[in-house]
């Protein structure tokens, strides 16, 4: 009997949302703070109490722990918005590869490396959010951080240059193999191309003929990089709004919502 009536107390206490209200008028102040103290009481004298109602409602608990953990993340990163949002910053994005609408009134640029990790895990996420969004663009921003990133993002580039999609069939493709590459930079890049029906060794020689004009590019890339304080990759800004490492959709949309107040 005791068991049963702290359950409903913790309850009561932890998943309000399906709690029955016994009462159109709020509890005053002095009797929640009591209610509290009796919760802590109980929890302390009986903690296993605690992993029983979790265990009962675990798909409840993992979702109030979820909503909770976004919401925090969100206010965090709105109070670092109103901060972004009045530092307007500019990007090159000619001659750079990008994903949706050039003429959408939204930008998000991604700087990325080939050979990151967690650049392999957002750009899924990124191609996803500007599907469903035809009033954002997508614009890529190289920040390689060694030789076998740049040689990537030569072919890349010059691939955007001649044909956008299959320039995104490289980018998606190189990430897919991201280990593969690592290995092996120059036979996984040419074996890509092969698939593409266009010819490796044509294309090799066609990156290597404008390799400074490819790397001039990217050069810019990297100083807009250092000029903003980009940490690291991948780093995005969306209409001025910096948001750091790995994303979620969630997350995006929250931004575009806030820059569009």
């Amino acid at each position: 009997m005791k068991k049963l009536f702290i359950l409903t107390l913790l309850s009561l206490f932890w998943l309000p949302c399906q709690a029955l209200a016994v009462s159109s008028k709020a509890p005053a102040i002095s009797d929640k703070e009591a209610f509290k103290a009796m919760l802590i009481e109980v929890l302390k004298e009986n903690p296993e109490i605690l992993f029983d109602v979790m265990k009962e409602n675990d798909s409840a608990f993992i979702k109030a722990i979820t909503t909770a953990s976004e919401t925090s993340r969100t206010n965090e990163l709105e109070t670092k918005w109103n901060k972004d949002i009045k530092e307007p910053k500019t990007f090159a994005g000619a001659k750079r590869p990008y994903l949706g609408d050039q003429n959408a009134p939204n930008t998000l640029y991604i700087f990325s490396d080939f050979l990151c990790t967690y650049c392999q895990k957002t750009a899924g996420v990124v191609e996803t959010f500007i599907k469903e969004h035809k009033d954002v663009k997508l614009v890529f921003k190289a920040y390689p951080k060694s030789d076998q990133g740049k040689a990537a993002l030569r072919w890349f580039y010059l691939m955007s240059q001649k044909d956008m999609k299959k320039a995104w069939q490289l980018h998606d493709t190189i990430f897919v193999h991201q280990q593969a590459y690592a290995n092996n930079p120059p036979e996984v890049l040419k074996e890509i191309v092969r698939q593409q029906g266009l010819n490796p060794e044509q294309f090799a020689a066609e990156v290597e003929k404008k390799q400074a004009e490819l790397d001039a590019l990217i050069d810019e890339d990297i100083k807009e990089a250092e000029k903003y304080q980009v940490a690291g990759t991948p780093y995005l800004f969306i209409n001025n709004l910096v948001l750091v490492g790995a994303q979620t959709l969630t997350t995006l949309e929250s931004a575009l919502k806030f820059s569009a107040k």
